[in-house]
């Protein structure tokens, strides 16, 4: 218990993978081995199953369709489960963190993508398989069985081969689906031959049919490794030369958390006025709240489903629930900031100061030279003047001291009826002492009467700069970036003379091409500047080209140079200027933008409650499904309900969700476990005849429509192609790593115990008398080396297609080698059902 509670609170399930181990470390130690029993189907027992007394003596055809019937509704229950352990995994790996990135806050993912699809991706996919090894080493009184291992590697075999061949026979005529990052696929694919090679070594090599303690933590430390290589892979240590990888989206993800101009949630700010231009160019034009919600859900349809998605929609299909997640977003309430949009027009909007009268300074940044004496601000009233109104007003030290730069100032402006304007001014402190400029501020405050006035944000706070005139000073622009809307005709660009303004000084200036091209995009400008004495400011005009073309921002640079009078450049010597196509769709859009935050989590998985959960399981698959999708759903309403009663991923970011669906996973692989066994023993079958068949079939079954779906769907071989061999290798060091290592340590701690003595073999008594972990390697070692040799062929096939065709999913001849690749399963099968029956001996 305390163990339990340490496991929980240090961590919140993050460590699930080694507390999964400990779990069964500790199990290993403290349980003691089950007593030898006749066949489960012949009066023996399961962990669960058989329940009922007298089973065994049920004719045998009743049994097999029974224990059939249970067989496949577990798999489906099991598939619906693990759908929601899928959906913990989708909400983990997607956490986003806020860091700051050259000033700017911005969200950065938590996990990168190629971690994440193959450690808590492929445990999601391999659960069942994994767990079920696990499960029937500890339910055996840590014997080995033959359903686990033989489970791993017939699911392996139908990964490989029969999944792969449906997916490149998916890919539509005359198309096909290439694999981008080729440096992290031979990494898995390596591992994945490897690992059954590994198998081998062990089984038949060091220590023949026994599984040593060090060799099982040892194939157990291949999975990180497997991640550490994977993970340099994806940050270019390996990239191969034709690996093309986009690595911007698989190394670090980012998004902008806040600014206009940027990335909102997943879709960018030039698709929002894409979409707004050709609205605004329409015969007839939509309110702004049509147009969020159309851009809302173009952005869904446009992105690409994840793995866990794509494997949901499977399950849903399969078990007759809704083939999509529900948009919980716009079906159930509006979409976030789409109110404060309302009586908005595309074309003019009606601005802020019209609606409640309001107090601005006219100009928020000034500049005086230290000689001026004074500085003058002006405090504008708009909105509503038909009554009198008063706003206080006070100044405030920056770099500049009170007393020293300038004159402390407070007082209360007061306006009578339809007066618009007002100064404020304040006393400059002249002194003979060279110095930089320095600034100070002036706020507005306590707008009278308060319930009919108000100050506008933006305009609340005036900065006052000092130039000194003591030296020549520096030449800077204002800004080095600004951004301009393409209709504004001319951008002005303000250049300051700062920290000084002695004597007469000229800077020359000229514009740099970028992106935007002159004189198509502007007209090129140069020229020089003339700063008379005490003259802090100057402003270059650059014309802006308006054309009816959609295209992208782009920019170009304005220089300083070549300062004369004993001036210098300073800090900002040049300045990007942005130009953002569309000036009335770009406000919009930035209206947009700004209030909805297009967050494309919305439409993700995972967004959900307790009680959503019970509703879609108890809801039907909706109008237009047939007959069957109805059936399925009926049948399947009880796992639906069982699923619901799992934690939603709302909760601790998913680490709650996470840990229960493991345990229920868990739980419905041990019926899956006791009921193969039935069947196949009610059958005659041996176990491993019925895990590379029944189990593994039924395990595998979603992934196979997930993967079918990533390679329609993809632009890229990736995902379908990198999942199988990802998994497969990750089968074998989670799924026999963990059992075995559990068994080998629980027989070096008790030692040889009189069952043990009964159960193994005399051979392996005598080289081991103080006891070990027995793995009959005759079997289970002919059918890993038959899947080894089929997998060298697959990857022999992929290899080539890539050379030949330019891809490794689709083009010519996709038809035949995805029949090829069936019949490559299917000898799989034959071969390793044969050497089971012992039609012929080998290993």
């Amino acid at each position: 218990h305390s163990l339990t509670h340490s496991l929980l609170h240090n961590g919140t399930m993050r460590n699930s993978l080694s507390a999964l181990l400990v779990a069964v470390i500790v199990a290993t130690v403290l349980t003691e081995p089950a007593a030898a029993e006749p066949a489960i189907c012949e009066g023996g027992s399961g962990i669960v199953f058989p329940v009922v007394p007298g089973e065994e003596d049920w004719p045998r055809g009743v049994k097999v369709l029974l224990y059939l019937a249970g067989l496949l509704w577990c798999f489906s229950g099991v598939g619906i489960v693990t759908d929601v352990f899928m959906e913990s995994i989708e909400v983990i790996t997607s956490k986003q963190v806020p860091v700051e990135i050259e000033g700017r806050r911005v969200l950065v993912k938590v996990w990168n993508s190629t971690i994440a699809n193959l450690s808590l991706m492929a445990l999601g996919s391999s659960a069942p398989e994994i767990i079920l090894s696990v499960i029937e080493v500890a339910g055996n009184g840590f014997f080995s069985g033959s359903l686990g291992p033989s489970t791993i590697v017939g699911s392996a075999s139908f990964n490989l081969m029969f999944i792969l061949a449906v997916c490149t026979y998916s890919i539509p005529d005359g198309e096909t689906r290439r694999l981008e990052q080729l440096g992290v696929f031979w990494i898995t694919a390596l591992f994945s031959i490897f690992a059954y090679l590994w198998l081998l070594i062990i089984l038949i090599g060091i220590s023949p049919d026994v599984i040593e303690w060090w060799e099982g933590v040892l194939t157990l430390s291949f999975f990180p490794i497997l991640l550490g290589l994977a993970y340099l892979s994806d940050k270019g240590y390996f990239k191969l030369k034709s690996d093309t990888a986009r690595e911007t989206e698989h190394v670090v993800e980012v998004d902008v958390e806040e600014g206009p101009k940027e990335r909102v949630g997943r879709f960018s700010l030039f698709e929002v006025r894409r979409i707004l231009k050709r609205n605004q160019k329409g015969s007839k034009k939509k309110s702004p709240k049509q147009l969020a919600i159309e851009i809302a859900e173009a952005a869904n349809k446009q992105r690409e489903l994840t793995r866990a998605e794509l494997r949901i929609m499977a399950t849903r299909k399969l078990t007759g629930s809704k083939e999509v997640p529900k948009n919980r977003q716009t079906d159930e309430a509006p979409l976030v900031g789409l109110e404060t949009l309302d009586g908005l027009d595309l074309v003019e909007t009606a601005p802020l100061a019209d609606r409640k009268g309001h107090f601005a300074f006219k100009c928020t940044k000034v500049s005086v030279i230290e000689n001026q004496g004074q500085v003058h601000l002006t405090v504008e009233r708009v909105g509503d003047v038909s009554f009198p109104a008063s706003i206080d007003y006070c100044t405030e030290g920056g770099t500049a001291t009170p007393g020293e730069d300038f004159v402390a100032t407070s007082g209360t402006l007061d306006f009578s009826p339809e007066e618009r304007a007002k100064q404020i001014s304040i006393q400059i402190i002249d002194d003979d002492q060279p110095e930089p400029d320095e600034n100070f501020y002036v706020q507005l405050k306590n707008p009278q009467p308060e319930e009919q006035v108000g100050i506008i944000a933006k305009a609340q706070i005036a900065a006052v700069t000092i130039v000194d005139d003591d030296v020549a000073g520096e030449f800077s622009f204002v800004e080095p970036a600004i951004a301009v809307a393409e209709s504004v005709g001319t951008v002005r660009l303000e250049v300051r003379r700062m920290n000084g303004s002695r004597g007469l000084c000229t800077v020359k200036y000229e514009t740099h091409d970028g992106t935007a091209i002159a004189p198509k995009d502007y007209i090129a400008q140069s020229g020089v500047l003339e700063f008379q004495p005490g003259e802090a400011s100057a402003f270059i005009e650059i014309p802006i080209v308006d054309d009816d073309d959609f295209e992208q921002d782009e920019s170009f640079r304005v220089v300083l140079q070549e300062p004369t009078g004993g001036a210098s450049l300073g800090t900002v010597p040049f300045c990007e200027v942005t130009i953002i196509d569309d000036d009335v769709a770009t406000t919009m859009a930035e209206k947009i933008s700004a209030l909805l935050k297009i967050n494309m989590h919305k439409f993700k998985i995972g967004n959900h409650t307790w009680g959503d959960q019970f509703s879609d399981a108890i809801e039907g698959p909706g109008e237009g499904a047939g007959f069957l999708m109805h059936l399925n759903h009926y049948i399947n309403v009880p796992w639906k309900v069982f699923a619901a009663l799992i934690p939603p991923p709302i909760f601790a970011g998913g680490w709650i969700t996470f840990g229960v669906a493991l345990a229920f996973v868990g739980l419905i692989t041990m019926f899956i476990g006791d009921l193969a066994a039935l069947m196949g023993c009610s059958m005659g079958l041996k176990d491993s005849v019925t895990a590379i068949t029944f189990v593994a079939l039924g395990t595998s079954l979603p992934d196979t429509f997930a993967s079918k779906q990533a390679a329609i769907n993809s632009r890229t071989a990736d995902s379908a192609i990198t999942n199988v061999t990802g998994s497969n290798s990750v089968n074998v060091f989670l799924g026999l790593g963990l059992s075995w290592s559990a068994g080998a340590i629980f027989w070096a701690v008790n030692g040889a115990t009189a069952e043990w003595k009964s159960t193994v073999p005399a051979d392996i008594q005598d080289e081991f008398p103080d006891g070990a972990f027995y793995v009959a390697a005759g079997d289970l070692s002919f059918s890993v080396i038959i899947f080894t040799l089929c997998c060298v062929i697959t990857i022999a096939i992929l290899v080539y297609r890539r050379s030949s065709v330019g891809a490794e999913l689709g083009g010519p001849g996709a038809k035949y080698i995805a029949l090829f690749l069936v019949c490559l399963w299917v000898m799989y099968i034959l071969l390793s059902s044969l050497r089971a029956y012992e039609y012929f001996s080998c290993c």
